[in-house]
């Protein structure tokens, strides 16, 4: 952290050495440059290469914010002669020039006193007749860091190689100093124990394992948190089973942590393991009324940052506030946990956004800390609509609403909307098991602790029975083909006609296609497709299999008045079920009721109160 107690090191210049980080180079590192290490670079004579760059430049604006922090010194180590510049920009204009030195050896650039709302600052460095190899960069910036220890927890199902690689990641030499334990949740049948080497990791980090029951995503995280509570650490880092990480990015986001004002949550951002350079979500912020999340920045939704430099694009200097960060890196203080508890027992989805909300509400605010980063697989590349997550997003959504929200129209009015997209897209097995989600919310808040253990299984076994199951390709029976269909409507005139045409279409009798299914691209699994079709095989986003949909008037409209009625019972019902649902939740994400569903007490779905 630095040998000076008044000064701590912020985040260090790293270079990709290998694996998806190489594809990713442009993050690191724009130039005339060629990577010697994992702190040095070469750059070559008359060449000049720049680390304005999302892993190298600075947010001062969020130290600035955060920690209080009025200035940063940049020092390395320069090999050969060359000129090193230190630029600032603000959320709005050009860049400026901080400092500049030419030379050699150790070498220092001040940023002076922030002003004019800096946000980011970066090196670039010029070569003259010979080559100048940087190495040892670190940003420094003026403080009294509190200790930081930290317990990683890793919740994993069936995903032994994945998590066997993030554990391989943080036995880094580099990671050393910065971990205190890790714990790895184990909730699956293929059990990770046989592939781990001891109790330890190979930095000597000890490793701890504890196998329980499936209790979904909010069910490995909260024991990760309880764990936390008793291990002697002040914070607990939440972390996905199927990432790759950039070990760096532990380190800044402890570093922060150390100096940070109101021990806040300090998440990461999303980065796509399918396009190592896109940065699929950089913090979310909440619409309460309809309760749904957006992106701080649309423009940056699944942008690519080596064709977005950080000079020419003002998104990626504005530092949003946000309501929540994603599970999939989120560093929690310890403190916050003992005063607002673990997540509530979602199985998985919202578990995070309604965490969130319940620590602001307790005075924990989350801030998503730029250059803090790993990879992951996108949501938009799975089925959580079309498969049995789509019980638990409705339903987690609305007790999330319950909860934080005293006004129902909107977030009932939107969930509908949803089934009625389903139901054109021929989906009824999603909208089936949709309304089983509301029937089970009008029960009360003990049925989430009472389903939690077939949170997986139920929703599938419902979803198998209405006829949405995954089928493997084996069982195909559509023609080879391409899969695509008409192209989408483009504008509104467009598309209220498209729409016209699937209203006409979903009226009419169902006419039996002598041909079979027709195959759909998983792209093309829009109402504007599918509603125009009465049956199709949808292949899944993983490309695994296909969903058989068929189309049915009969069914179509039981379904949607079912559908309706339900929303506005619990609309109706919402005043007391919001008392109900508010105040049950300190008692559902405390330890002590966590621990009794780790035991095996799991209370009857009738106690509510």
């Amino acid at each position: 952290m630095g040998a000076d107690t008044s000064s701590i090191v912020a985040q260090r210049l790293v270079f990709p050495t290998g694996g998806i980080a190489a594809e990713a180079a442009a993050l690191y590192l724009r130039g005339d440059a060629e990577v010697e290490g994992r702190d040095a670079v070469r750059v070559a004579p008359h060449r000049s290469a720049s680390f304005a760059t999302y892993f190298n430049a600075f947010p001062v604006g969020i130290w600035a914010e955060a920690g209080g922090t009025d200035r940063a010194t940049l020092r390395l180590t320069a090999d050969g002669d060359g000129t090193h510049r230190l630029f600032g920009i603000a959320a709005e204009g050009a860049p400026r020039l901080l400092a500049e030195v030419r030379g050699s050896g150790d070498l220092a650039l001040d940023t002076g006193v922030f002003f004019e709302g800096l946000t980011w600052a970066w090196l670039e460095t010029e070569a003259a007749d010979d080559p100048v190899r940087v190495s040892a960069g670190e940003w420094q910036v003026p403080a009294r860091p509190a200790p930081v220890r930290i317990l990683v927890a890793i919740t994993t199902m069936n995903r032994v190689d994945d998590c066997v690689q993030v554990l391989e990641a943080l036995g880094g030499d580099e990671l050393s100093d910065t971990i205190a334990e890790v714990v790895v949740i184990d909730q699956g049948t293929d059990p990770i124990a046989p592939r781990l080497t001891g109790s330890a990791l190979a930095n000597g980090v000890p490793l701890r394992l504890i196998e329980q029951a499936n209790l979904g995503g909010s069910g490995g995280f909260s024991r990760g948190m309880i764990e936390a509570q008793d291990a002697g650490v002040t914070h607990v880092l939440l972390l996905d089973d199927d990432v790759r990480v950039e070990p760096e990015s532990l380190r800044r986001l402890r570093a922060l942590a150390a100096v940070a004002v109101d021990a806040p949550l300090l998440g990461a951002h999303m980065l796509s393991m399918l396009d190592p350079t896109v940065l699929h979500s950089m913090g979310e912020q909440m619409d309460r009324r309809a309760m749904w999340w957006h992106s701080v920045e649309p423009e940056l939704s699944s942008a690519d940052l080596a064709e977005r430099p950080l000079e020419s694009t003002p998104a990626l200097r504005r530092f949003r506030p946000v309501d929540f960060n994603g599970w999939w890196m989120c560093l929690i203080p310890v403190a916050a946990v003992r005063r607002v508890g673990a997540s509530l027992p979602f199985f998985i989805k919202w578990d995070d956004a309604e965490y969130g909300m319940r620590a602001a509400a307790a005075g924990h605010r989350t801030i998503t800390v730029p250059g803090a980063a790993l990879w992951h697989i996108p949501w938009t590349s799975k089925d959580d609509g079309l498969d049995w997550q789509a019980y638990h997003q409705l339903r987690n959504r609305i007790v999330t609403a319950l909860v934080h929200e005293r006004r129902p129209r909107r977030v009932l009015s939107a969930t509908w909307a949803q089934d009625v997209n389903h139901l054109l897209c021929l989906q009824y097995g999603s909208v089936r098991l949709r309304n089983v989600a509301l029937e089970d919310i009008l029960t009360g808040p003990a049925h989430l602790p009472a389903l939690l253990r077939e949170g997986r299984t139920r929703a599938q076994r419902i979803l198998v029975e209405a006829g949405q199951g995954v089928h493997p390709d084996a069982e195909s029976r559509a023609a080879h083909g391409s899969g695509y269909g008409p192209a989408a409507p483009r504008g509104a005139r467009a598309q209220t006609g498209r729409l016209l045409r699937v209203l006409g279409h979903q009226l009419v009798a169902v006419r039996p296609a002598a041909e079979g299914p027709e195959p759909v691209a998983r792209a093309q699994g829009k109402w504007w497709r599918l509603g125009l079709a009465d049956d199709v095989e949808l292949r899944s986003a993983t490309g695994k299999g296909f969903f058989r949909l068929r189309r049915s008037r009969r069914e179509a409209f039981s379904l949607l008045v079912r559908s309706a009625w339900l929303r506005i019972r619990i609309g109706l019902a919402w005043p007391v079920l919001a008392r109900r649902y508010r105040d049950a939740a300190p008692e559902l994400a405390d330890a002590a009721s966590w621990k009794r569903i780790f035991d095996g007490e799991t209370p009857r779905r009738g106690s509510a109160r």
